[in-house]
């Protein structure tokens, strides 16, 4: 195995050893240990003598892992996933640094960084108005980040308003609905980019909650009587609804 190493001066050089596997055998079963090196005149060391190791991260799943003095160990383009089954399965007690961009997170942080956001989404269509409300909960990590009802004209505006939302978020987000969703809107996410793969619990009463919040939201947005004193706040078509959530998050 060949390692790029980096002198104080900022020249490069490369540096050869063999790389070998520890295993332990008990009753006739092996566990692996760790990896080791060693160089051409038989000294052994650990992959990361230190017992620190640092990824940085690239675009489109590209890492590179170097040990504190930066000498380069593994390049891939994995993603962070495998970079650090590689580091785990070398040294599986290292202390890891992961580095994007200008910020630098410990493991659980960055996969708390890069979790997506999820979108829940309840729709009502209102027979008398001819209208489409949605309520909606934007969610990372299970923590609630917003949330907001919007009342619109037809299924185009809908899918509009949904697809800037999309576009705006830093990942691609997880988007579940509660219902029917119109053609238009589904044709309009299909050709956006979202994330499909990640498991996002569903809670039955959250959807009830939702759907009332959508339907609270058309009966009292103006068209119809209003008790007295009700609070009115301006809305997408001109109407009041019930909160300022149209936007751009």
């Amino acid at each position: 195995m060949a390692r790029r190493k980096t002198t104080e001066e900022g020249e490069n050089f490369m540096t050869f050893y063999c790389v070998y596997n520890e295993n332990f055998i008990v009753k006739n079963a092996v566990f692996h240990c760790r990896q080791f090196r060693e160089s051409p005149d038989g000294d052994r060391s650990p992959i990361f003598p230190d017992g620190k190791a640092v990824i940085f991260i690239g675009l489109k799943g590209r890492y590179r892992v170097e040990s504190v003095d930066g000498e380069v160990v593994f390049i891939g383009a994995g993603g962070i996933d495998e970079a650090l089954a590689r580091i785990d399965y070398a040294q599986p007690l290292a202390d890891v640094q992961i580095i994007e961009g200008n910020r630098t997170y410990t493991r659980d942080d960055y996969y708390r960084h890069i979790a997506p956001v999820v979108y829940l989404i309840a729709q009502h269509f209102d027979d008398d108005t001819g209208r489409l409300a949605i309520a909606y909960e934007r969610r990372k990590n299970g923590r609630l980040l917003d949330d907001g009802t919007v009342i619109f004209a037809d299924d185009s505006t809908f899918a509009d308003w949904l697809a800037s939302k999309v576009k705006a978020e830093e990942r691609p987000p997880v988007m579940r609905f509660s219902d029917w969703l119109p053609e238009i809107v589904r044709d309009k996410l299909t050709a956006i980019e979202l994330n499909d793969d990640y498991h996002a619990e569903l809670n039955y009463g959250t959807w009830q909650n939702l759907r009332k919040k959508a339907k609270k939201a058309v009966n009292d947005d103006g068209e119809r009587p209003l008790e007295t004193g009700k609070r009115m706040a301006c809305g997408v078509h001109g109407g009041p609804r019930i909160d300022p959530a149209y936007q751009t998050l």
